[in-house]
């Protein structure tokens, strides 16, 4: 047999054809492997399917903030599955979110919880227990903000009997409002903990609702971290304050009644509130019945077995108001002879004490019995 040896070109020609054949090879198994892992990686997400009671109630015992979205009809439920699945990236380490089928693998495990969705309802779990069937608006950011604080009352913006109260979310909000709003503005600077803030919101949005067309009722909550710059920006020291704006630009501080008629009055014609003659320093005021205590806060409590403490601003409305009801109280006690001291301290003077003792508004009153607090 005679070997005849191939020439050069046929050599060349059969590895170009054995290099184009393995990157073909190649390419197609890497599309393969891409395609997979991205297929996968499409599946993957924070909210896992449950389907048997047993591993339920298993993750109930181990997790103590948990929403269920049960459905019937995954067909019927794809917008809320699919902003639940957004929501749980979001809150992924801060909550448990859970998706069961009840038509499918989850069928016994609703028919024994007796749950019976038409198409879907929100369950929320709070340490290991039922708490409550969700109850905010079906976006995402309401389910966020939800499974943040379940516990926490509904936000003011979701509030049906708000709508007209113009809600701004953060400082950029802000801004952006009161460039392009020309007609007369009232923005409320307001915590969700303060009492009187809560008093205050239904008078608020029954006042934007009259008000509407001619003028604007705004809220914007500046206790979150974020907003921490509008606080110093209008020097808002307590809560609520209102400002009055015009064209954007901030003309005084509503110093109104806290109710619907009165904001109403006042958004119809509005006027700088008259200059008020300086308030005598409360502490310096010389009482036998009323125990203003500055320095000597620790001292004072251990010396009287029981002590009730306002903490108070000197500035604060509320407190102004509070303060001739206040005396009147301590007068009656020493009549009466009842042992202990009402006392006030001005949290502005000892900001120490304040924060020793959680003050986050005014006026704050505590109680205090062998010199600890106990209300």
């Amino acid at each position: 047999m005679v070997h005849v040896k191939p020439s050069l070109v046929e050599e060349v020609s059969q590895d170009m054809s054995s290099s184009l054949w393995a990157r073909s090879i190649f390419g197609i198994l890497s599309y393969g492997v891409h395609h997979f892992s991205a297929k996968q990686n499409a599946q993957k997400t924070t909210v896992e399917d449950v389907s048997d009671i047993k591993d339920f109630k298993k993750i109930l015992r181990t997790k103590n903030n948990v929403l269920v979205c049960y459905v019937t009809s995954l067909k019927q439920a794809a917008h809320i599955v699919k902003i639940f699945k957004e929501a749980a990236e979001v809150v992924k380490g801060q909550g448990t979110m859970l998706l069961a089928d009840c038509t499918g693998e989850a069928k016994k495990m609703c028919r024994k919880l007796k749950i019976s969705p038409e198409p879907y309802i929100l369950k929320h779990y709070k340490d290991g227990e039922f708490h409550k069937d969700y109850d905010r608006l079906e976006t995402m950011q309401s389910m966020v903000n939800f499974m943040r604080d379940p516990a926490g009352d509904i936000p003011w913006e979701e509030d049906s009997t708000a709508v007209d109260v113009i809600h701004i979310s953060d400082a950029v909000s802000l801004t952006k409002f009161l460039r392009k709003e020309a007609r007369p503005t009232l923005v409320l600077f307001y915590a969700p903990w303060c009492g009187f803030c809560k008093q205050l919101k239904p008078e608020y949005a029954a006042a934007a609702t009259e008000l509407k067309g001619n003028s604007i009722l705004a809220a914007i909550d500046v206790n979150r971290p974020e907003n921490a710059v509008i606080r110093q920006q209008f020097n808002i020291t307590g809560f609520p304050t209102m400002l009055y704006f015009e064209s954007g630009i901030q003309k005084f501080v509503y110093e109104g009644e806290n109710n619907k008629n009165g904001l109403v009055g006042f958004m119809k014609n509005p006027s700088k509130p008259p200059e008020k003659p300086k308030d005598e320093d409360w502490s310096a005021v010389e009482s036998d019945h009323f125990h203003a205590m500055l320095c000597s806060f620790t001292r004072e409590l251990q010396r009287e077995r029981s002590v009730l403490v306002m903490f108070y601003a000197p500035w604060c409305g509320h407190c102004k108001k509070m303060k001739p009801e206040y005396e009147k109280a301590a007068a009656t006690l020493k009549v009466e002879k009842v042992p202990g001291i009402v006392a006030a301290l001005d949290a502005t003077k000892e900001p120490t004490v304040a924060a020793r003792y959680n003050i986050r508004g005014y006026p704050t009153v505590k109680y205090f019995k062998g010199g600890e607090f106990c209300i």
